[in-house]
C-alpha cells in the first residue's frame, strides 16, 4: 500500500487553454547585442544583395544572408576583432577594398557588429513584446535614424538611393512621410512595397513608435 501524496496537485484544476506561450519569450537587454534583431538586418540590407553576397551572386564565395554563412564565409572569430575578416572589410580605409562597395557603413552599424563579435558572435533572439512599448515623444534622431541606419540605409542611402528614396537624410525622409510611401511600406499596406525588403516586417512597437513620430509632425528632433 503506497502512502498519500500529502499535497497532491489537482491537475484537472489547471486550464491550460490559458497559458499564453508568447509570454514565454526571451526579454531583450539593453546591453546585448542579438544577432536576429540587430545584426542580421544590417547585412540583410547592405550585403545580401543582388551582385554581391546573396545566395545567388556569392561574391568571392561570400554569403551573407543568415547566420551560418555569415560566421563561416564571413569569418567570423568570436571574440576577436583582429581576427575577423568581415570586420576588417567593413573598417577598411582604402575605398577600392571597403565593404560595401557603396560606401563605408555607419558608425552605429559597425558598433554594432564590433559589439556582437566581441560579445561571442552568438545567435540570439529576444521577444521585443515582452517590454511596453513606449510611443511618448518619439524623435527623430534618438530613435528614427537608428532604425533607419539598421534596416534601411543600406539599399536607401544617398549613395545607393533605390528607387529613389533616401532614408539617411532628414530632408529627404519627410518627402517620403509627406507622400505617405513611408509608413505604408513599413505597416506593409495594400499597394506599397513591403519594407525593409527581403526582410521580416519591422515589429509591432517600432511602427508603433515611428507611426507617434510622423502623427506629432515628423520633426527633425
Amino acid at each position: 500500500m503506497t502512502e498519500a501524496d500529502p499535497d497532491p496537485i489537482d491537475t484537472m484544476s489547471i486550464d491550460t487553454m490559458e497559458i499564453d506561450t508568447m509570454q514565454m519569450g526571451t526579454p531583450c537587454e539593453p546591453d546585448v547585442v542579438y544577432f536576429q534583431k540587430d545584426i542580421l538586418p544590417i547585412f540583410i540590407g547592405s550585403c545580401a544583395i543582388a551582385g554581391c553576397h546573396d545566395a545567388t551572386s556569392a561574391k568571392d564565395d561570400v554569403i551573407l544572408d543568415n547566420f551560418e554563412n555569415i560566421i563561416e564565409t564571413g569569418d567570423i572569430e568570436p571574440f576577436d576583432l583582429n581576427g575577423s575578416k568581415i570586420y576588417r572589410v567593413i573598417t577598411e580605409d582604402d575605398e577600392d577594398k571597403v565593404m560595401p562597395p557603396t560606401g563605408k557603413m555607419d558608425n552605429a552599424q559597425i558598433n554594432l557588429i564590433a559589439t556582437w563579435i566581441l560579445q561571442g558572435a552568438k545567435d540570439l533572439e529576444c521577444d521585443e513584446d515582452q517590454e511596453p512599448c513606449d510611443t511618448e515623444n518619439v524623435s527623430f534622431s534618438g530613435f528614427v535614424v537608428g532604425v533607419f541606419q539598421t534596416h534601411c540605409n543600406g539599399c536607401h542611402g544617398s549613395t545607393v538611393a533605390n528607387g529613389g528614396v533616401i532614408t539617411d537624410k532628414y530632408e529627404e525622409v519627410k518627402i517620403t512621410v509627406d507622400n505617405g510611401k513611408l509608413f505604408g511600406a513599413l505597416n506593409w499596406e495594400e499597394g506599397f512595397s513591403n519594407m525593409p525588403k527581403n526582410q521580416d516586417q519591422l515589429d509591432a512597437c517600432t511602427i508603433n513608435k515611428i507611426k507617434s513620430w510622423i502623427d506629432a509632425g515628423a520633426k527633425d528632433n
